[in-house]
């Protein structure tokens, strides 16, 4: 060993700290044998990705150019390549004796010897473990609960070689790397955890970046706060009773959880641990060091959850059920409301456990919590109360027949076929209602009278819902007299097709119609969709109605093109139930075929909701009636949960923004945004877009600007006639 190598060994064992402590330091650190398994556990699957680890390390390095000339001399390269990999295989083997201790101060005067300053040592460690996060996570993706407290392991080990290295610093006489602000800040600022600088008043005096990330605020920016203004509430009284008793000495530090306000608004959960600092002259000040634990949260809110709703559908719980009740009493008592309570059971559900097995029973119950879910309020609670039964809780209502429309629809929803285990299943389920305050005055009395009211409706023939309050169920007819005359309206010739011109932005032409239903029912007023459609719908009905718009519509389009006017096609609506029938395709050519409408001059417009419901089923509907030549696009686009992937491969040609997003869209920023994005993704797809509800020239100014293919709305004309419609298209 020649005499440089003795030299640089001297300085090592001298340097390095007695096991005492270095052992001291590791259990300050909190470094125990629970750690260590921790990071024995990964220490394998680690070391099988090491080298694409080691190869993103040194690729940053590369990004430095003092570094980059350092290591430019490929053997050189090299060398420190197979070092740093051997260094990467002792980080996480779980022995940090004595061996290990000389090694990492070794590490220290080699790096203070050659002249590698501290910031790039520090970034160093930060590129290492910000790398190595994404990899844990994927490695303990199915033990997630490890994967902080291994994360929080890792951290403690690179804290203890950091504090070994940079001892050697100090050690060696470089005081200046201590008070350099300069290169102070470079360490600050490269540390994995938030680290800031306050005044024993509040004021920031300076943050690192990872804080800044965390609250949203430059340095700068907090500097001209107090922490008050970005702690929620009066949430800060704590934290200002802390710093009190540190600056009195009654303790050396404190950690507790609270929350920052980021910049933008969000509401961010973080662990502060905070001590008291003395830096020469200076009057004393606070530092802090603020981790961020929205994921440790998030755990937590999830064990929240499973403590409060039922495990195999997600809904609420019997608890969490009788809480929100409670609740809801106590707002309608003040508000003088009504709360309603519905009690649903299943019909006969014990066959399908018996015939299919409690695996196929477990697919209904979860089916139909779904469907009960999709069919309420916003505000209002789903929960599961037992094997088969189910609470609908309504926390707000005004009139009695809201609750009737609704357990109508909720019926109407549980009947639709099931498929499971190759069966088609049909749930039935019978509704008991009770009201707040006519039927109960706590949780326990309308729970007991719904029940009531179910069972009575189970004696009544399964399959419908009954009130606990006789003369309620009465009240019901004025909807089964629509019901009722709604069926008799096709026999009647009561129906009624109104257009709604659709206008080209670049020409100011009219190049479409969408069609609208109107019901004129003898001796009484028009009725719109938005009251007859839900009820068709559910009946059925929509089925032989919407064939009579298809039908009629087509029919018209002809009569116009005919009688000289310009061509230009007609939108039909297609309801769900419309879509679902598996002879769509075939009776789309009959009637047009019946009429004399060409495919190119007929669109149908089919909800974006209708068609996320069952994808595969409806890319290949929409691909036949494509290949008829039919015109298609997907109607109030942006309100429901569209999926990239099947949205290209859809086979249309148009989306409709949807007439809540135009109404609002000058004042609401939210609107605009999902405007300008539906149009923007729209045009990269090569489809066209047609906004709805247009009603003001800043509307139209707005979505010109935008480049918005065509327009509809009140701006332009409202929905008329057929005979007013060829007036139009005659001046056109």
């Amino acid at each position: 060993m020649n005499a440089r190598l003795v030299d640089l060994e001297l300085q090592v064992r001298a340097m390095a700290p007695s096991r005492a402590a270095a052992a001291e330091q590791l259990a300050f650190l909190e470094l125990g044998p629970d750690e260590i398994a921790l990071l024995r556990q990964v220490h394998a699957p680690l070391q099988a990705r090491q080298q694409a680890i080691v190869a993103a390390f040194y690729e940053h390095l590369q990004t430095v150019p003092t570094l980059r000339a350092m290591l430019a001399d490929p053997q050189v390269y090299a060398r420190l390549q197979c070092a740093q990999a051997d260094y990467f295989r002792g980080l996480t083997a779980g022995d940090y004796g004595a061996d290990y201790v000389l090694h990492r101060v070794r590490v220290g005067v080699v790096h203070q010897q050659i002249g590698l300053e501290p910031q790039w040592y520090i970034g160093a460690y930060r590129k290492y473990l910000s790398a190595l996060a994404p990899l844990l996570q994927a490695l303990l993706a199915d033990r997630p609960e490890l994967y902080l407290p291994t994360y929080d392991a890792l951290l403690k080990v690179v804290c203890f070689d950091m504090s070994l290295a940079l001892d050697t610093y100090m050690q060696s006489g470089r005081r200046e790397l201590r008070d350099s602000e300069e290169r102070f800040r470079a360490a600050f600022g490269q540390a994995a955890v938030g680290l800031a600088e306050l005044s024993v008043e509040g004021r920031w005096l300076r943050a690192n970046r990872k804080l800044q990330e965390i609250v949203g605020y430059s340095e700068a920016e907090l500097q001209a706060l107090n922490f008050r203004d970005i702690t929620p509430d009066h949430e800060w009284r704590a934290d200002e009773e802390a710093v009190a008793r540190l600056v009195a000495g009654e303790m050396d530090h404190y950690s507790r959880e609270k929350r920052y306000r980021r910049k933008d608004g969000h509401i961010v959960w973080v662990k502060v641990t905070v001590a008291l600092m003395h830096a020469g002259t200076r009057d004393a000040s606070v530092v802090a060091v603020v981790e961020d634990i929205a994921r440790r949260k998030q755990y937590e809110e999830e064990l929240r959850h499973l403590a409060s709703h039922d495990p195999l559908t997600g809904l609420a719980n019997r608890n969490l059920m009788l809480d929100r009740l409670s609740q809801a009493i106590a707002f309608a008592h003040r508000a003088g409301r009504h709360v309603a309570v519905m009690f649903i059971d299943l019909d006969r559900f014990k066959n399908i456990n018996d015939s299919l097995g409690h695996d196929a029973g477990d697919q209904v119950i979860i089916e139909v919590g779904r469907r009960l879910a999709r069919n309420i309020r916003e505000g209002d609670t789903v929960a599961r109360v037992g094997g088969d039964e189910f609470v609908v809780l309504l926390s707000d209502v005004a009139r009695d027949d809201e609750v009737a429309a609704l357990a109508a629809k909720m019926l109407a929803a549980l009947s639709l076929p099931i498929t499971v285990h190759g069966q088609e299943l049909a749930p039935v389920g019978s509704i008991g209602i009770s009201l707040y305050p006519r039927d109960g005055a706590d949780s326990r009395d309308l729970l007991r009278n719904a029940d009531a009211a179910m069972y009575r409706a189970k004696e009544l023939g399964r399959g419908n819902f009954q009130f606990y309050a006789e003369e309620m169920n009465a009240r019901t007819l004025d909807r089964l007299k629509l019901e009722g005359g709604l069926r008799r309206a096709l026999q009647r010739d009561e129906f009624e097709l109104y257009y709604q011109s659709q206008v080209e932005l670049s020409s100011g032409r009219i190049v479409g119609m969408e069609a609208l239903l109107r019901w004129n029912p003898p001796g009484g007023a028009v009725v719109l969709p938005g009251d007859f459609i839900p009820i068709a719908e559910e009946t059925g009905l929509i089925v032989p109605i919407g064939e009579w718009v298809l039908r009629q519509a087509c029919a018209q389009q002809v009569a116009w093109r005919e009688a000289g006017l310009r061509d230009v096609r007609v939108a039909v609506n297609l309801s769900a139930r419309q879509f679902k029938q598996t002879d769509l395709a075939r009776l789309v050519a009959q009637v047009l075929a019946e009429t004399g409408c060409r495919p190119e001059s007929l669109e149908l417009e089919i909800t974006e909701s209708v068609i996320m419901e069952r994808p595969e089923q409806a890319t290949a509907m929409l691909q036949t009636l494509s290949d008829m030549g039919v015109h298609l696009s997907i109607d109030d686009f942006g309100t429901g949960y569209s999926s990239l992937t099947y949205l290209k491969r859809f086979p249309i040609q148009t989306l409709k923004i949807d007439r809540s997003f135009v109404a609002d869209l000058i004042n609401d920023a939210d609107d605009a945004a999902i405007v300008c994005a539906v149009i923007a993704l729209a045009h990269t797809m090569g489809l066209s877009v047609i906004a709805e509800g247009v009603e003001t020239e800043a509307q139209l100014d707005y979505l010109r600007a935008q480049h918005c293919d065509q327009l509809q709305g009140y701006y332009f004309s409202r929905p008329l006639p057929a005979a007013q419609v060829a007036a139009l298209l005659a001046l056109d």
